[in-house]
């Protein structure tokens, strides 16, 4: 159909300020999954139960999920329209690089974030024992109260383990955060890690009102680049800044 410019039904900015956009972002050292769990949580279909999503996972891990670690440069993103009670989130998710040398590019992403999730490996107990350099880190750069759970991944490999569940548990206590064990590679907890956390954007939303700090925050590009996502041959791709 063609429309004249200037003749669109609905002023554009009307129409994206209506909408519900939500910002999650993933944190911690690198290497410990962040990257996988997204990518994870992007490619789940919406009506399985989560039972038999982790069973098709840990069917088919061995063709669909790749065991070499590619670090992500700077900062990665996904996109998932979520429905929670019947409202449609339109979830970002920003994959913040672990590494030191992108710190800068970190703390100018943290702004605006409706909920984090700060991810360590079970099997390397390093990336544990960083937590609190990373809360430090978000209570500096973050704005608002975004909430925060810690994420025990890589739980799958039980024979490599380091990091108790308890350990985790009692940490996580420590800061009144909640707790989450996952496997990036079987799927375990990841639905319901994600699920829970933009059930709990919806409520203090009080029932999914728009994020004007977010809709505010985007021009006219910016929006329209969100609008159309990346060809499929590009999805999963670094961002490079």
């Amino acid at each position: 159909m063609d429309r004249k410019p200037g003749h669109l039904p609905k002023d554009v900015r009307q129409a994206v300020d209506s909408l519900v956009w939500v910002k999650i972002v993933g944190i911690g050292s690198t290497a410990v999954g962040k990257t996988c769990l997204i990518k994870h949580f992007c490619e789940s279909k919406e009506g399985k139960t989560r039972a038999r999503e982790a069973a098709i996972a840990t069917e088919s891990q061995d063709d669909q999920f790749n065991t070499g670690y590619q670090p992500t440069v700077g900062v990665d993103y996904g996109f998932k329209i979520h429905e929670v009670e019947g409202i449609d989130l339109r979830v970002h998710l920003w994959d913040l690089s672990g590494s030191t040398e992108y710190m800068d590019v970190r703390n100018e992403l943290y702004g605006g974030t409706d909920a984090i999730f700060l991810a360590y490996d079970v099997t390397n107990v390093a990336t544990f024992e960083t937590l609190d350099s990373w809360m430090r880190e978000v209570k500096k750069y973050s704005s608002g109260t975004p909430e925060i759970v810690i994420v025990a991944n890589k739980t799958d490999l039980k024979q490599k383990r380091s990091v108790s569940a308890a350990e985790g548990k009692k940490w996580a206590s420590q800061y009144k955060m909640r707790y989450y064990e996952t496997s990036a590679a079987t799927g375990e907890g990841v639905v319901q890690l994600f699920g829970d956390l933009l059930q709990g954007v919806y409520n203090r939303r009080g029932g999914g009102k728009p994020n004007a700090a977010w809709s505010q925050k985007w021009d006219a590009q910016a929006l329209s680049e969100l609008c159309n996502p990346l060809p499929d041959k590009d999805r999963g791709k670094s961002a490079r800044v």
